[in-house]
């Protein structure tokens, strides 16, 4: 890619910059915080995670039923950016107050690769409580999504709990709690946290991502982080929309990234 850059006044040059990284719509020039392995402890832990992930792939130890199997290393390396705002996340959220119930949360953990960076975040900074996973296992409903959602009926049928399962075993994190059932009809009949530091949302659809926001959010911990997976993606901008209104209601503010995701501090 050429960029074409202004020198003073007058002068034009085309420069065409080393590429970092390329994925998930977005190409970069600078330098990744895994770069050569990572300049600074949390970027160091992060590239050992993302690597041990990716023999367990390659070794077909970890399945990922969301890609294609001929592609799914590949997919996956894409994915890095994204990844490394999870394991950031969960790591700060690790080291606030609140002793053992620094509880974390994620809602849609599909095969579970999120909830990995996540829990390998949470082993590193040993922090305390549990991990409580939401996720229906099935296809996506129609009555919990809008119009503008409808395409997405069906979607994720392919789902299987006890693929999760086994994926997140081989994090060695017994601290997972898994609460199978559509959001948020099944925090009726769930184990669910009174406290939490960490929230996770990818629930690629509207309603159930604001019903989550109106559930845990008197249960966030002061300096709590909630993370959006698909915050500014197309195709999901009524959830983008409904998430600003409930911010702005609550006098909060949110942080987008290049990614997609965007981050809510709790003050």
């Amino acid at each position: 890619m050429i960029a074409k850059v202004l020198l003073g006044r007058s002068v034009i040059v085309d420069i065409a910059p080393p590429i970092e990284f390329v994925g998930w719509k977005m190409a970069t020039g600078t330098r990744v915080p895994w770069h050569d392995g990572g300049s600074n402890s949390l970027a160091q832990a992060f590239a050992k995670c993302d690597q041990e992930l990716a023999g367990h792939i390659g070794s077909r130890k970890v399945v990922l039923t969301q890609f294609r199997p001929k592609s799914v290393a590949a997919e996956v390396a894409q994915l890095r950016w994204r990844h490394y705002l999870v394991y950031w996340s969960a790591t700060v959220a690790s080291r606030i107050a609140g002793g053992d119930q620094r509880n974390f949360v994620e809602m849609g953990v599909c095969d579970g690769l999120t909830a990995w960076f996540a829990s390998r975040a949470r082993q590193s900074s040993k922090c305390g409580g549990e991990f409580f996973l939401y996720d229906a296992w099935e296809e996506m409903r129609s009555d919990l999504l809008t119009a503008s959602e409808a395409s997405s009926v069906g979607s994720y049928a392919y789902l299987n709990i006890e693929n999760t399962q086994r994926n997140l075993a081989l994090c060695g994190d017994d601290s997972f709690v898994f609460n199978k059932g559509y959001v948020p009809e099944s925090f009726s009949h769930s184990r669910n946290p009174e406290s939490l530091a960490w929230i996770h949302i990818d629930l690629n659809s509207s309603m159930p991502t604001i019903a989550s926001l109106d559930y845990f959010w008197d249960r966030l911990l002061p300096g709590g982080l909630v993370l959006l997976d698909d915050f500014a993606w197309p195709g999901y901008e009524e959830t983008r929309v409904e998430v600003e209104k409930w911010l702005q209601s609550r006098g909060l503010d949110i942080l987008q990234f290049p990614t997609g995701q965007a981050l809510i501090a709790k003050r």
